[in-house]
């Protein structure tokens, strides 16, 4: 069966300075497709979530890696960040202003 990996974005505190402090994680699962791991990656964001009383962000990403093996539900990526944001308004600046849109994409030369 292959495996995913989910990004789950959490609001994981305030400092003092009133500033936000955000988690980017990143868990794997072994399921049998997508919408399985996209499933088992919500059931574990809302689980981890309530555990340490975070703000998960609704939206996971979902991304299907090359051969390995793991331990399903295991992290493998957590890295916090700082900012004077909402989740959402953190959200949109992180992630959602650079996504990839496929259309009319014209390769460029570099040299090497």
């Amino acid at each position: 069966m292959p495996w995913f990996a989910i990004r789950c974005v959490y609001l994981f505190g305030v400092t003092p300075a009133d500033k936000s402090v955000f988690e980017e994680r990143v868990v794997v699962f072994e399921a049998a497709s997508p919408e399985e791991a996209h499933a088992k990656g919500d059931a574990e964001s809302d689980a981890y979530a309530q555990q340490f009383g975070y703000v998960a962000y609704q939206e996971l990403r979902c991304y299907e890696l090359d051969d390995m093996a793991a331990s399903d539900g295991a992290e493998v990526w957590s890295e916090l960040f700082e900012d004077d944001c909402s989740l959402p308004e953190f959200y949109a600046k992180r992630y959602a202003k650079f996504e990839y849109s496929p259309v009319d994409v014209r390769r460029l030369s570099c040299p090497l």
